[in-house]
């Protein structure tokens, strides 16, 4: 509470002294009108003009001091990203940056399918905040080789509301929240953990989907070499109206298309897609 009381109050002061100068200036100019029209009217402007420069410096300081402020909850909430991503790559069974080649994918398809700018923005924290909720299982199931059991392969599918929740109580990441919720879900309704189905999965999730697909089948893991671009692709496409959601698999055939997938590289442990070329082609 002390905060907005301090925060409302050099406005409040200004223009209660603003206010005061005009009656002042008003009861003044009558007193003077008597002995002199022109020195009440040069007297009365003298004060309105006084009482304008007070007004406007205080709209000011309020200005500087809103945009001071959403400056440092920014500055904050980038920390708390940063932390959070740290900490699944240091426990969670995905590394080498995976979160962050997913983040930066899905933002060239969200760009590519004219998403806003702060949307964007939240499902690039979404996406490298995927897996935070797995901080809250068991490593014993996170590092296990062999197939989970039923009652492990249950626990593992509480990831996506565990991450949720914490981000739902981390400022400015609720939206990001509302993602991970819905990060496994699949567009025809047999994801987890609620079955949404189609458009009522959001956007970044459906997104996601296909960005974290691709990146995994274009890395080397443990127990498979890396598929080349040609060929993740054609599963992409296989599973469009399945697994993914087709206008997000007709975003990534033209993000394909414009060079901005693919090869070099052929991996994404490479430089098959990168963002900045993304930028440069739609300046161009």
């Amino acid at each position: 509470m002390q905060e907005n009381t301090s925060y409302h109050f050099p406005l409040r002061e200004n223009v209660a002294l603003a206010a005061k100068l005009i009656i002042l200036g008003l009861v003044l100019g009558v007193l003077t009108l008597a002995v002199s029209p022109l020195a009440a009217a040069l007297f009365g402007c003298l004060v309105l003009w006084g009482a304008l420069v007070l007004t406007v410096q205080a709209l000011h300081a309020e200005e500087d001091t809103k945009t001071s402020q959403v400056g440092d909850a920014q500055r904050e909430n980038d920390l708390v990203v940063s932390a959070m991503a740290s900490a699944i790559g240091l426990k969670g069974a995905m590394v080498d940056g995976h979160g962050q080649r997913v983040s930066d994918l899905a933002s060239i398809l969200a760009q590519e399918m004219q998403v806003s700018q702060e949307e964007v923005e939240v499902i690039q924290q979404a996406t490298v905040l995927a897996d935070v909720g797995k901080l809250q299982i068991a490593k014993s199931i996170l590092s296990k080789e062999g197939e989970l059991s039923e009652s492990e392969w249950m626990e593992m599918q509480r990831h996506p509301k565990l991450g949720s929740t914490i981000l739902a109580d981390v400022l400015h990441l609720g939206s990001a929240g509302e993602i991970v919720l819905a990060h496994h879900e699949r567009f025809d309704g047999d994801g987890y953990p609620h079955g949404l189905k189609g458009d009522d999965i959001p956007l970044g999730a459906r997104i996601y989907a296909v960005a974290d697909s691709y990146i995994a089948m274009t890395s080397d893991r443990p127990h498979r070499k890396k598929m080349p671009h040609d060929k993740a692709l054609r599963e992409i496409l296989r599973s469009s109206m399945t697994q993914f959601d087709p206008e997000v698999v007709r975003a990534f055939v033209r993000a394909t298309d414009e060079g901005l997938i693919g090869p070099p590289g052929e991996s994404t442990n490479g430089d098959e897609f990168r963002a900045d070329r993304f930028v440069e082609s739609k300046v161009s």
